[in-house]
């Protein structure tokens, strides 16, 4: 994960290296209990040692920067850091105990505490270590990057993702004026920009050219307008923008500022909601899930689950799946139904669509055939919560303002769902999906959520 969840990724791991040394001082207590045959409470004679030491250590981890991002920290620096911090606890740990209380070092018990503290938090933080790795080796967590400019600020930047694969970062390519021989694909001017968001993936974009340049302050109108991240390398003239966040990039200081709410906690809450919400729902609907399935296959003929290529996250095509409840050549009739098209702009919507089965028709009407979609939601492609994921067809015809609703990883149900869903245009559909991308919270999420169980009841908008 990028460091711009650093904060909440520090706090995570001091707290589980604190139940880890938690754990060591348990596990210790019981091995002196055992070893020297020591019957009834020993805890409190030995408190005041776990006391200091986990005083010393939450001092000594961040003086030594144990808790640093794992992508600029080989595995080396990182068990030297960890290494350095526990002689430090232990030091002051011993000097804090024989000034207080002398007759505790006698029995050798933090001595035996260091070792097991020391052995679990080292193996904690490289098992962790590599389960980062083996994640960023198949392809998740990993970040597609588009440089604005190509001096020297450029090739800086270059080097140190090249230096560090680690990071999981891939570079599409570079705009510039001119090509200037960096060994990514050159993508053309500063003009090519919208083109460019329009066909690639495009998570981050990093600005190495001055913000003085007229054509980089259009560049970040359009960015903004779409709703992407960016980052600057930052120089003497840097401007100060609005919520702006520093960013230390291995030694490069950048500022990132985005044009929609950054609120790292509520993203990862809204993340174990999802996990854990949809975890459970199919697990508990699996009957109905099994139902639908006989009624398909006994009504019709062709696949039960319907699966479509769909637009997520800042382009990413994944597929959506949904119970099938049309014809099996339903997309192969769409042209010649064109003229019937109740929706404006690049969206296709018939209330009595010819294609959809008898069975299918019930399925729509009580949103049932969505039910598949908590599986896209459990691998993380989709959010219970977030604008409905569109056909790549339909991107294709965005205006740059329209793409704004690609910032955020799409959803079930949004504020779209809640509103009349197909008695809404699609300029107003647009609209509350921008609003959704620019007032997000967990607490908006949760209110939608709410609001779509009478709307699905209610069989509101649904065809």
């Amino acid at each position: 994960m990028l460091r711009e969840f650093g904060t909440i990724l520090d706090d995570i791991s001091q707290m589980v290296d604190l139940i880890i040394i938690g754990l060591g001082f348990f596990f210790t207590v019981e091995l002196y209990r055992y070893k020297n045959a020591i019957y009834g409470k020993i805890w409190e004679q030995y408190f005041l040692i776990f006391l200091v030491y986990i005083l010393g250590w939450i001092v000594s981890s961040k003086v030594h920067r144990v808790y640093q991002s794992r992508r600029f920290m080989s595995a080396s620096l990182e068990t030297k850091q960890i290494f350095k911090a526990h002689a430090v606890t232990f030091a002051v740990t011993v000097t804090s105990v024989m000034l207080y209380q002398p007759t505790l070092m006698h029995n050798r018990f933090v001595f035996y505490f260091e070792a097991i503290a020391l052995c679990l938090t080292l193996t904690e933080h490289l098992m962790v270590r590599l389960i980062l790795q083996a994640w960023r080796s198949i392809g998740r967590n990993t970040r597609y990057v588009l440089i604005l400019g190509s001096g020297k600020a450029a090739r800086t930047y270059l080097d140190k993702v090249k230096a560090n694969p680690q990071l999981g970062y891939k570079l599409v390519g570079y705009l510039a004026p001119k090509r200037n021989g960096l060994e990514i694909p050159y993508l053309g001017d500063y003009s090519n920009l919208q083109t460019v968001l329009a066909l690639k993936i495009v998570d981050i974009t990093v600005v190495t050219a001055p913000l003085s340049d007229e054509r980089i302050k259009d560049c970040l109108e359009l960015l903004d307008l779409m709703g992407k991240t960016v980052t600057i390398l930052l120089d003497d003239i840097v401007a100060k923008i609005a919520r702006s966040r520093p960013i230390d990039f291995n030694g490069l200081p950048m500022v990132a500022y985005d044009s929609r709410p950054r609120k790292p906690w509520h993203e990862l809450i809204k993340r174990s909601m999802d996990v854990i919400i949809s975890g459970i729902g199919l697990l508990l609907i699996s009957p109905i899930l099994l139902l639908i399935v006989l009624a398909i296959k006994v009504s019709s003929e062709g696949s039960v689950l319907f699966g479509q290529e769909r637009v997520g996250l800042n382009g990413r095509i994944f597929k959506m799946y949904k119970f099938r409840s049309m014809v099996v050549n339903a997309e192969a009739l769409k042209s010649e139904l064109a003229h019937l098209n109740e929706m404006s702009g690049p969206v296709f919507k018939i209330t009595n669509d010819p294609r959809v089965t008898q069975i299918g028709k019930l399925l729509r009407k009580t949103s049932l055939d969505e039910l598949p979609q908590l599986w896209n939601v459990f691998t993380g492609e989709m959010s219970l919560v977030g604008p409905r994921p569109p056909l790549p067809s339909e991107v294709n015809l965005y205006d740059p303002k329209h793409r704004k609703r690609l910032a955020v990883k799409p959803g079930i149900t949004c504020i779209w769902q809640i509103s009349g869903r197909n008695e809404v245009d699609f300029e107003e559909w647009m609209e509350m999906d921008a609003e959704y991308v620019e007032r997000w919270s967990l607490w908006m999420d949760m209110a939608i959520l709410v609001k779509t169980v009478p709307v699905v009841l209610g069989r509101k908008g649904a065809s």
